[in-house]
């Protein structure tokens, strides 16, 4: 099971100080663990809007018993326990008091996370943390954390969320005037942002597939630049990896496809579209949005 031990490193530079954040994932993609657990199997059949997440063992039974981590400065302490057991070869049952030397133990947190149901603009249907305040502290990025690893253990990944359930998705550069309207070359980057945003938005005809999980796998991939897609892809985000000689154009909106191209072959300059992507030199493949798995296992063998 895949596991974050410094939340700091996906936070820190992307979401900007004092913004309201969520951290969730869609019900697309579960874990086996995630399918048979009461509590998500309560939010996905309309039963209840939210449950506290708990469990029998490790970051499940965490949220509600809490973490115990060693004491600073670090000593053993002494404990007596009972001991008891029955010997099948004496016939008779063993009874006695030892003594153990163990770390003594501190807490470290104890939040009792929620999970709750929302939903995105793009009608996909997700499960959601208690919303969070980016704050540069300890108290924040251990919050942040347990909030990861529970997705972790209840799904394939985790994503965040601004307040209107948009995905977060880091565009680290801005290459030219065309990947914005005109009129946005002097505005600020957060104002870019926003306007970025608000043209990724849109309602689609039909109920979304897995847009988190899309955007999570490719984010996992660790892209050197995404930015917004020109010509026919302006409500493309691009996503370059350079290792992978890889480009990969990928819609927030359900109902579209992903393209690959060869980042070495490809022309930035050049005006393609969705017609005349296929017959580009730098042309490796379309691969429609209609079945998540398929999508993942497709995009996979590019990495």
């Amino acid at each position: 099971m895949k596991r974050v031990n410094n939340p700091e490193r996906y936070l820190k530079g992307i979401i900007e100080p004092n913004t309201k954040y969520y951290i969730g994932f869609g019900i697309k993609d579960l874990t086996d663990f995630g399918k048979t657990h009461p509590g998500v199997k309560d939010l996905i059949a309309g039963i209840k809007s939210s449950v506290v997440l708990t469990g029998k063992k490790g970051i499940l039974r965490e949220n509600t018993t809490g973490k115990l981590v060693r004491k600073r400065p670090e000593r053993k302490i002494s404990i007596w326990k009972h001991i008891e057991y029955y010997n099948s070869k004496w016939e008779r049952w063993i009874s006695y008091d030892r003594e153990f030397s163990i770390w003594e133990k501190s807490l470290l947190h104890k939040f009792n996370l929620e999970l709750s149901v929302a939903k995105t603009p793009q009608g996909e249907i997700i499960l959601v943390f208690p919303m969070l305040i980016m704050q540069e502290n300890d108290q924040h990025y251990l919050r942040a954390g347990a909030a990861m690893n529970l997705a972790y253990t209840l799904s394939n990944y985790y994503l965040m969320y601004n307040v209107e359930f948009e995905p977060i998705i880091p565009v680290t550069k801005f290459k030219d005037r065309s990947i914005l309207p005109a009129g946005c070359s002097n505005k600020s980057i957060s104002e870019k942002l926003e306007t970025i945003q608000n043209r990724l938005q849109g309602t689609p005809e039909f109920e979304s597939t897995g847009n988190s999980y899309r955007f999570a796998v490719l984010k996992e991939q660790q892209p050197n630049d995404v930015t917004i897609g020109t010509g026919g892809f302006h409500e493309y985000l691009m996503f370059e990896y350079k290792t992978k000689d890889l480009l990969i154009f990928e819609n927030l909106k359900s109902g579209n496809a992903t393209y690959l191209f060869r980042l070495s072959k490809f022309d930035s300059n050049k005006e393609l579209d969705k017609q005349s992507a296929s017959k580009d030199p730098s042309f490796i493949k379309r691969i429609v949005h209609e079945n998540i798995n398929r999508w993942s296992s497709q995009v996979g063998t590019y990495f």
